[in-house]
């Protein structure tokens, strides 16, 4: 029986050692842990990651007093706003070839809906000209009664529509030309008509830009009623702009590259020449960057110069210039010479 306990006892004893000496040990190995460093992780913080960005804010604001003047625009053929909700938003049909529009919930005639709105604000008229093979309204009938002219750089013309375009021009219309690289030859050669030009290519910056290398920053070279009131625009993808003679009213900042030959420096991406002028870049007249910098003082500038010239002394003659060579089918809707105004 003392042998049976001394066993038992001895057992508990050592048992109670194992245990003991297990405790220890891990309270050692674990009071022996080395602990992490502290990570610096301000690169997370929302603060510094998110690109540096242009001020936003403003309103576009026109200085001309004015008033019921007449603009034609030409955004781009309905061929190429057909889908989704591209197609303008008819408010009247008089019964003739003009449909009136408030513009459009997408496509190309929502990039210069704020230009639009700006205008129809201040008592004048804004007819959007719908060319192509599908239009069976002349752009020398359009024009008959216009005192200014804006086509963006996706618009097409054909041969005659092109010469209406020059006589307009060569009467004295202002004449505004939105480009951007991908823009038509077709406008190309209308700006050459004012002795206005465009480079192939587009314009980034990796030093200094706003958001992303596209979004390149401009300011004046010097007086100009284009640049009046601005200090700096951002333009996401321009292409360069030029005068045959003169200096462009607006350069890219310094720093800035040229795609087609990796050179960086300065460029002109706007520039006007008597009554015609060119911008190199439509984005920035868009809802989402046109309050953006001085963009909404650019296109206020952009609206007083489109209203501000002398009524133009057009006479087109017996032009013939249909948009197209094809009329389109008795049971298709004509769908150029959409209209809004204040009306």
């Amino acid at each position: 029986m003392s042998s049976t306990t001394t066993l038992l006892g001895t057992f508990v004893a050592v048992f109670v050692l194992i245990v003991g000496a297990v405790s220890v040990g891990g309270l050692v190995v674990h009071d022996g842990t080395p602990q992490p460093a502290e990570v610096d992780t301000d690169h997370w913080d929302s603060e510094t990651i998110v690109p540096e960005q242009a001020p936003d804010g403003g309103e576009i604001e026109m200085d001309s007093t004015e008033s019921g003047k007449t603009i034609v625009i030409h955004a781009g053929s309905s061929s190429t706003s057909s889908f989704g909700m591209g197609q303008p938003i008819p408010v009247r049909d008089d019964g003739s070839d003009h449909r009136l529009s408030v513009g459009s919930l997408g496509g190309v005639d929502r990039d210069v809906n704020p230009l639009v709105s700006t205008l129809v604000e201040n008592g004048h008229e804004v007819v959007f000209y719908d060319g192509g093979p599908t239009s069976n309204v002349k752009l020398s009938q359009t024009l008959e009664d216009a005192d200014a002219f804006l086509t963006v750089g996706s618009a097409t013309y054909t041969p005659t529509e092109r010469n209406t375009l020059e006589q307009f021009i060569d009467s004295g219309g202002r004449t505004l030309i939105v480009s951007n690289p991908g823009s038509t030859g077709d406008t190309a050669q209308i700006a050459s008509a004012g002795g206005l030009y465009t480079d192939a290519g587009y314009l980034y910056n990796l030093e200094e830009n706003d958001n992303n290398h596209l979004g390149v920053y401009a300011e004046p070279t010097g007086d100009s009623s284009l640049t009046e009131g601005v200090d700096r625009v951002v333009l996401r993808g321009a292409t360069p702009v030029g005068a045959s003679s003169g200096e462009p009213a607006l350069e890219a900042i310094n720093g800035t590259t040229l795609s087609t030959t990796r050179e960086a420096g300065t460029y002109g991406v706007a520039a006007r020449n008597d009554n015609v002028a060119v911008i190199g870049d439509e984005s920035f007249l868009t809802p989402e960057n046109v309050h953006r910098v001085d963009n909404d003082v650019l296109a206020g500038n952009l609206a007083d110069f489109l209203v501000a010239g002398q009524e133009p002394n057009t006479d087109f003659g017996n032009d013939s210039g249909v948009g197209g060579p094809n009329r389109p089918p008795m049971t298709q809707p004509p769908q150029s010479g959409q209209t809004a105004d204040s009306s």
